[in-house]
């Protein structure tokens, strides 16, 4: 495959990731919203988006996809008359998009064409893909300074710059019988932990790390030795780490050392970005929304971001303070009626004192009561 042939690949690669993502935001979100998802966006109104519409395999597929590249791909999906333009109606609603018949053929085209019930299938929730970058870096400069040990040689530039990582895998290494473990039974755990997954990503995987004597591949060198799109390497790259968090996570007996990869040892609430769960900490010791933002020196409108995240994601947090029961039973009927998750057109529908939180907080919940 020469260059011209690879560069049309990864285009045609990123516009099926495109077309897919939109799929379930079409007349309901403008264009923006889908490469905010790719991007990985922390904003809550792009992780409740996630949720709504069940978007977990997308959220930071691409945490550095740059905006002129995304316009790009926008221009082409318009000029393939894949996707047409909506114009906004009224001074609230915002322009979105719709789907042509040929453009919602070729989003089922592609999504076969480039496997993606395969690679997509470890994602079932949005806080796996932030995980992965972490993951990665603590294992891959763990592998790097394992390898040096075993040929004595510790005067090695470290592959992962990250502070944080350092710091992690110095810990793990200070203690003699911690550190005889990891160089005794490393490789072995490794080799289990990838051995089930597909030859081709076992081998993408591997490549790419670092030890004595041995410089890992980049993402660009792999893509050109294997003549393909970079893009589609990076899908195959998410997926064997998040089938191996997964894994770990789930078996954690079965890889005692791996498993510390995963492993959170902070006190806050895993589950949430860390501000959201500052807020969900104070929240538990009975503080309102006026007075976390007042505690922490934050917009209300930052808390109430905090509240729709924890609604995501805790299902424990009982909400009833902010959204009694019953207008959480009609806001959800209201916008299973009106077949639309847009705040405006359900909040058009009720009555003039539910305000916008309250409507985020129900379709938060009963998006995650439907998982």
């Amino acid at each position: 495959m020469n260059s011209r042939n690879s560069e049309a690949e990864e285009q045609d690669l990123l516009c099926a990731v495109a077309l897919n993502a939109m799929l379930p935001l079409a007349n309901e979100r403008t264009l923006q919203s889908a490469y905010y998802i790719l991007r990985g966006r922390k904003a809550n109104q792009t992780l409740q988006d996630v949720h709504l519409y069940t978007l977990y395999p997308y959220y930071r597929m691409f945490s550095r996809f740059p905006r002129e590249d995304w316009e790009k791909i926008v221009s082409t999906l318009f000029q393939s008359g894949w996707i047409l333009p909506v114009e906004a109606v009224g001074t609230n609603s915002k322009p979105t998009f719709r789907f042509s018949d040929t453009g919602l053929q070729h989003a089922k085209h592609t999504y076969q064409k480039y496997r993606f019930d395969v690679w997509f299938a470890p994602f079932t929730q949005s806080d796996l893909a932030e995980r992965i970058e972490p993951f990665w870096s603590r294992l891959h400069l763990m592998v790097q300074t394992i390898s040096q040990m075993h040929h004595g040689d510790l005067g090695f530039i470290p592959v992962v710059s990250d502070k944080t990582a350092q710091r992690w895998v110095k810990n793990q290494l200070a203690d003699r019988v911690m550190r005889n473990a990891w160089k005794q039974q490393l490789s072995d755990e490794l080799y289990r932990l990838w051995e089930p997954l597909d030859k081709g990503v076992q081998e993408l995987l591997f490549c790419q790390l670092s030890g004595a004597g041995q410089v890992g591949k980049t993402m660009g060198q792999v893509a050109e030795i294997r003549q393909t799109s970079r893009s589609y390497l990076m899908l195959q790259f998410r997926y064997g780490l998040a089938a191996s968090i997964q894994t770990l996570l789930a078996e954690s007996n079965h890889y005692p050392l791996l498993s510390k990869l995963v492993t959170e040892s902070h006190k806050l609430d895993p589950r949430l970005t860390e501000s959201a769960a500052r807020t969900y900490a104070l929240l538990q010791t009975g503080c309102d929304k006026k007075e976390i933002a007042k505690k922490r020196q934050m917009k209300e409108s930052t808390i109430e971001d905090h509240l729709v995240e924890i609604a995501l994601r805790c299902p424990e947090w009982d909400m009833t303070t902010y959204l009694p029961n019953e207008l959480a039973k009609e806001i959800v009927e209201t916008s299973e009626r009106l077949d639309t998750s847009r705040l405006r057109l359900i909040k058009d529908q009720l009555e003039a004192t539910v305000t916008y939180l309250q409507i985020r907080l129900a379709l938060a919940r009963a998006t995650r009561g439907a998982k």
